[in-house]
């Protein structure tokens, strides 16, 4: 099995691609934690759970969009070309083009994970 690890991923997908898949991250888990605190404090956080469910929603469109963008340059790409290339230097650019979409759909599911779990929480607290 082949180690690698999230700094390379991050760096293979491309700083313009994964930063703003970052942010979003960012922002989601900083939802989450305000939900949290404000679930302490009985407040009413059903605009924040619909916040980070959207936030997941846009990081996974944005994680597919950066991919098929990728694609679109690597096929332009190759198709332009003369060389032919091996099988898998192909394959190797097609590894590197699906890690936006995957890092998208991670945040894309822990943002519904979060969103499941504040949901039960505040049904807790209102009862």
């Amino acid at each position: 099995m082949l180690a690698i690890s999230i700094t390379e991923l991050h760096n293979d997908g491309g700083i313009v691609f994964m930063v703003p898949l970052s942010i979003l991250l960012t922002i989601n888990i900083g939802l989450v934690i305000y939900s949290i605190f404000r679930l302490s404090q009985k407040g009413n956080v059903s605009k924040f759970i619909e916040a980070v469910r959207q936030i997941g929603v846009l990081a996974a469109a944005f994680g597919a969009a950066s991919t098929i963008l990728g694609l679109f340059q690597a096929f332009g790409a190759l198709s332009e070309g003369t060389k032919v290339w091996p099988f898998q230097v192909i394959m190797g650019g097609m590894r590197v083009a699906v890690i936006t979409a995957m890092y998208g759909l991670f945040i894309f599911c822990l943002s519904l994970l979060s969103c499941i779990i504040l949901k039960l929480s505040s049904k807790n607290t209102v009862d």
